[in-house]
């Protein structure tokens, strides 16, 4: 009776240290010149208050930076969801940034339509200002948007 016990701890601790991301890894990250800082927001909602018409959840931000390249990027993973079919909008994940003073806001958008928690993820090199904003809407002619500003962690570039 020991022995499967001590089998299935040890096939267990084997795929923990195999899916585990090692030290050696993250080095290789830094020394090839690339960092990473992470955050997350557990929850958001559109309206933010009341009923919600669209969610999203378990949201991971992480910013990269290279250095070698003098390059940042952002990329966002959330769980999206809509209220439901039926109420002719979908909801909409953005994620927007300005391009330059003078030229207009540069955007990616995913949607989810069914009322299902679906994984979404978006990515984007900040603008000239060094901040995304991530954006929760159904609506795409609305104005009203749930928004957040995410921004650089480096600082200006």
């Amino acid at each position: 009776m020991n022995r499967p016990l001590r089998a299935v701890l040890a096939a267990g601790l084997t795929l923990t240290a195999l899916a585990a991301p090692s030290a050696a890894s993250a080095t290789a990250s830094a020394q090839q010149g690339i960092d990473v800082k992470t955050t997350r927001i557990s929850y958001l909602q559109y309206p933010e208050t009341g009923k919600a018409r669209a969610q999203l959840r378990n949201i991971t931000v992480t910013w990269r930076r290279d250095r070698t390249e003098k390059r940042t990027w952002v990329t966002v993973s959330a769980q999206l969801r809509d209220s439901g079919p039926g109420d002719g909008h979908c909801a909409r994940m953005m994620l927007a940034t300005e391009v330059s003073a003078f030229e207009p806001f540069k955007t990616a958008v995913t949607t989810e339509c069914n009322g299902v928690w679906r994984t979404r993820m978006l990515a984007m090199e900040p603008g000239f200002d060094d901040f995304v904003t991530l954006g929760l809407y159904t609506s795409p002619s609305a104005n009203n948007r749930t928004l957040r500003s995410l921004t650089n962690p480096w600082g200006r570039r």
